[in-house]
């Protein structure tokens, strides 16, 4: 279970949206099997959204301490870091996270609240109003 810790914070992907894709994958696996002809990308459909499922049900999406803010991608081995110093502090405007330093404000390209556990979106919206007033 992702949640504050007692530096950091881990955020999972949205429970909902995993669910989708393993369900079209279901959905799409039962189309092919009653096709009478189906091609390879058509075979190869139901195995993507499995594949897609379950990387969203296993991996984290975001990874917060005192000093990153990491975005994973939420298929392969990319990454994004964001350097957190000591007067950086982090705000949740609405879904967006902006990071707010002394070059100015900076919106983090690839997150939004709506991809995220809403549980730990919330804990990441207590985290870093924490991390503000600190």
């Amino acid at each position: 279970m992702g949640g504050a810790g007692k530096t950091g914070i881990r955020v999972r992907h949205s429970r909902l949206i995993a669910i989708a894709c393993i369900a079209a994958a279901v959905v799409f696996g039962l189309l092919a099997l009653l096709s009478d002809t189906v091609s390879f990308v058509g075979a190869m459909v139901p195995i993507a959204f499995l594949g897609f499922g379950i990387a969203l049900l296993t991996r984290y999406y975001l990874i917060v301490d005192e000093n990153a803010f990491v975005v994973n991608a939420l298929i392969g081995s990319a990454r994004e870091t964001y350097r957190l110093g000591p007067g950086d502090r982090l705000e949740l405007d609405g879904k967006r996270v902006v990071l707010i330093n002394a070059g100015g404000r900076r919106r983090l390209r690839g997150v939004t609240g709506w991809l995220a556990n809403r549980r730990d979106w919330a804990a990441l919206r207590t985290w870093a109003e924490q991390r503000r007033v600190d």
